[in-house]
């Protein structure tokens, strides 16, 4: 009997035992989507927003749901380090679900006043700590600036981040703050641009730092960053808050990188199109123009096109008399601007198409998706699509561009071309040359044709009397 009531009772202990993880795992994934409670389908559009606690360096997406929530609005969620009162980061936008995002994380709740008034007595809390914990590091005279102290684990565990130039012995420095504190103590030691983006500041450009607002990874900048945009190496104006190059330098890489490999290097000895032969001096990135210096002491400026190729072998003047600038009139922009009209044609003719298809679609989805709808209704539906195609067509097309008017015949020779010249043709267009309309006869050049008809005109009698 001792043996199936001993056996009974471990069963009721296993049975409790189980139901109390179960309830655990409920809690834990009551506001995180696992693929073991996840309802949604493959391509179904979810609502997120980016959720930011304070104290750390990035924001999270979390699930919005139903709720109508504002920039700026304090909420409860759940972040790496367990519960928090964070603050929404950004506006809600839409993705599609695929089994990829899994796990999901949803807001808890938004934070109410008890929340908020629990968070400023631990903000306070952890200012004391901050005090204690600097005057222990002066005590025991270690390298290392103390940041930030952040509480989790609800107040049961204390993390202090810090920077520092090496590695620091900080033994006895944990020894005297868990005697202090009764804790568990966690040091952990962070760079100079995460100290930036948790502490938050205000930049050079007078708003917000760019890593503590929205970036989520931020680094990876060089000097050869500021050398490819032609900046001044000055690191007063290049560095940023945290002592380190501006994150905002990688921004426009791209566009430089790109527009820099069409035009030559400084230094470099080409010809181009018109016959010049010179030595690069400077370059205008941005306009896709340089300057160069030619073998008879002219300094000109022309178009990244208007390369014909490298020609190290021959010789360049080391010295001249006298120099001269002629960059008041660029070379070959005439051309680059009349092949930049056609290309802006064509995206206009482009961008109509796709308009009035639109336009189309919309008609064919309001005729689709009310067809209970009254005659009056729909016809009035009907008309308002027609009128945006009216004015979507209207507004696409380019008022003061003539796609007829006379051009220059411009003779490109075979040679250096760039990614613009690779698309330049006659834009094709099935609308009709309009006709001039003119109240005057056309003048011809035909000298035989108008004595035919002097002799055929009859005279008057008073011109035979006069003769």
């Amino acid at each position: 009997m001792n043996e199936s009531n001993s056996s009974l009772e471990s069963e009721e202990d296993r049975s409790e035992a189980k139901n109390s993880e179960s309830k655990k795992k409920k809690k834990h994934t009551k506001d995180e989507i696992t693929a073991d409670n996840c309802d949604f389908e493959v391509g179904q559009e979810l609502s997120f927003t980016k959720v930011r606690f304070p104290g750390h360096a990035r924001s999270y997406s979390f699930l919005v749901g139903n709720r109508n929530l504002r920039y700026g609005q304090k909420v409860v969620a759940m972040s790496d380090r367990g519960m928090a009162v964070g603050y929404i980061n950004s506006f809600p936008y839409k993705l599609p679900f695929s089994k990829d995002m899994l796990p999901l994380k949803s807001l808890s709740k938004i934070a109410n006043e008890h929340d908020i008034e629990k968070e400023k007595e631990v903000y306070k809390s952890q200012k004391e700590v901050e005090t204690l914990c600097q005057n222990l590091i002066e005590k025991h005279k270690l390298d290392m600036n103390l940041t930030h102290v952040e509480f989790t684990q609800f107040g049961k565990k204390v993390v202090f981040y810090f920077v520092a130039p090496a590695r620091v012995d900080f033994r006895g420095l944990v020894k005297d703050l868990v005697n202090e504190l009764k804790l568990r103590i966690e040091l952990r030691q962070i760079s100079v641009r995460d100290r930036a983006a948790s502490m938050g500041a205000i930049g050079p450009c007078g708003r917000e730092l760019c890593c503590s607002s929205f970036l989520s990874k931020y680094g990876n900048v060089s000097i050869k960053m500021a050398k490819n945009q032609n900046l001044t190496l000055n690191y007063s104006k290049l560095n940023g808050v945290c002592g380190q190059l501006k994150c905002c330098l990688s921004y426009e890489e791209e566009v430089y990188s790109t527009k820099r490999d069409r035009l030559p290097n400084e230094g470099d000895l080409i010809e181009t199109k018109n016959g010049d032969f010179g030595k690069v001096r400077k370059l205008n990135i941005l306009n896709q123009q340089f300057d160069m210096l030619t073998d008879k002491g002219v300094i000109k400026r022309y178009t990244h096109d208007q390369v014909k190729g490298k020609n190290p072998q021959k010789k360049f003047p080391h010295k001249f008399d006298n120099i001269s600038d002629e960059t008041a009139n660029v070379i070959g922009e005439k051309e680059s601007a009349a092949r930049r009209e056609r290309y802006l044609h064509r995206e206009n003719e482009k961008a109509t198409k796709r308009a009035a298809k639109f336009a189309i679609e919309r008609i064919i989805e309001l005729s689709e998706y009310f067809p209970e709808k009254e005659e009056n209704e729909r016809e009035q539906l009907l008309a308002e699509a027609n009128k945006e195609i009216e004015e979507s067509l209207n507004a696409k097309i380019a008022k003061d561009y003539n796609p007829y008017q006379q051009k220059e015949e411009i003779s490109v020779q075979e040679g250096f071309q760039s990614p613009d010249e690779q698309i330049d043709h006659e834009p094709t267009s099935t609308l009709k040359q309009p006709e001039k309309k003119t109240d005057k006869k056309p003048y011809r050049n035909n000298k035989r044709g108008r004595r035919k008809n002097f002799k055929n005109k009859k005279r008057s009698p008073q011109s035979k009397k006069d003769s």
